[in-house]
């Protein structure tokens, strides 16, 4: 069975899911669509055969489709996912799921056929060393974790910039809805709903903030921080870092390893530190452009629609980090920590 695909947006996401959906047999792109209209020589230069449409719901009127692929600025998300809900087709939408988490209560809100899939863009969930990060902290080979302290750092605003990206109404923020949501994600993922937040953040170049930091109070007990920056020189691409303490040792993370100290044997895990590089580690992905976690992702995403089993990164999962980000986006402005539960 095959997946057919539209694509809505043709920005550099956009391209880069169109990109790894080529190489899955599973899935076929059968048409794209944005409104900028210039991009339709583009598209066409990339693939004839794949019809190219500018008014997105005659693109839904006229071609045949199982699922959509929503890669446009986070304030359009809505209204699109509102049409495609209309459509009965599967949607994955980039993230973050909206600009704002009363956008994105909607999206999650909409009715949907039983085993309509939605999910959200969150890539790092997909990559082999964040993956293997949740699989032992699963194990509790730790023990109890008491601190996590987290960085995102990407060279990305360096000077004074514009657009919709900058725009608090259309983007709904900086560094923190943007690229620091992945983190964001994955703190979430790793130790649960987040109690309180507490944030202080900055804007150097843009309108937006262009880096935060935020201290988290976590149900269960974790305490943690996040620095975030996107205008710090030195980082090409995004680079992800932790340090998680708990009662039998701590783990550092990085993009290309995990490396553990346990104070005791845990779980098939020697006494003293283990080094797990990336390298070793393995992966499904059959195609590498950006990083491997796309194609690990694109493809999980198809294999969910086809088996109406529910994804990774649901758009409930979404939904929460909004809620999180909201609440820090409150605390920035009220320079008060923000109980995510009863603020949102």
């Amino acid at each position: 069975m095959t997946l057919r695909v539209g694509m809505i947006g043709l920005g550099k996401m956009g391209i880069l899911h169109a990109a790894q959906l080529k190489t899955i047999p599973e899935a076929e792109i059968v048409a794209a669509g944005d409104i900028e209209k210039r991009l339709e020589q583009y598209s066409k230069n990339i693939n004839p055969d794949i019809p190219f449409f500018s008014d997105l719901k005659k693109m839904m009127d006229s071609v045949p489709m199982d699922a959509v692929y929503i890669c446009t600025p986070a304030f359009t998300h809505f209204e699109l996912s509102q049409m495609c809900t209309d459509y009965k087709v599967h949607q994955f939408i980039e993230k973050p799921l909206a600009e704002t988490f009363d956008s994105a209560r909607k999206i999650t809100g909409l009715e949907r056929p039983e085993g309509n899939i939605l999910s959200i863009g969150y890539s790092f969930a997909f990559h082999p060393v964040y993956q293997k990060v949740k699989e032992l902290l699963d194990l509790k080979l730790l023990g109890r974790i008491f601190r996590v302290s987290s960085s995102t750092y990407i060279s990305v605003v360096l000077e004074k910039q514009s657009g919709w990206l900058y725009q608090k109404d259309k983007s709904g923020g900086g560094i923190v809805i943007n690229s620091a949501s992945h983190l964001i994600h994955l703190l979430w993922w790793y130790f649960g709903d987040v109690q309180q937040v507490f944030t202080k953040a900055r804007s150097l170049y843009t309108e937006v903030e262009d880096c935060a930091f935020v201290t988290f109070e976590f149900k269960n007990g974790v305490q943690g921080f996040m620095d975030a920056s996107w205008s710090i020189p030195g980082f090409r691409l995004q680079e992800i870092n932790f340090v998680i303490e708990g009662q039998n040792g701590k783990m550092e993370v990085s993009n290309d390893m995990v490396k553990m100290f346990l104070n005791k044997p845990s779980s098939g895990f020697d006494r003293g530190y283990t080094t797990l590089h990336k390298i070793d580690l393995g992966d499904s992905a059959d195609f590498f452009l950006g990083s491997e976690e796309f194609n690990i992702e694109d493809k999980h995403f198809v294999e969910c629609c086809l088996s109406r089993e529910k994804p990774r990164v649901s758009g409930e999962d979404g939904l929460e980090v909004q809620r999180i980000i909201e609440a820090i986006y409150r605390s920035a402005e009220t320079n008060t920590v923000v109980d995510v539960e009863k603020e949102i």
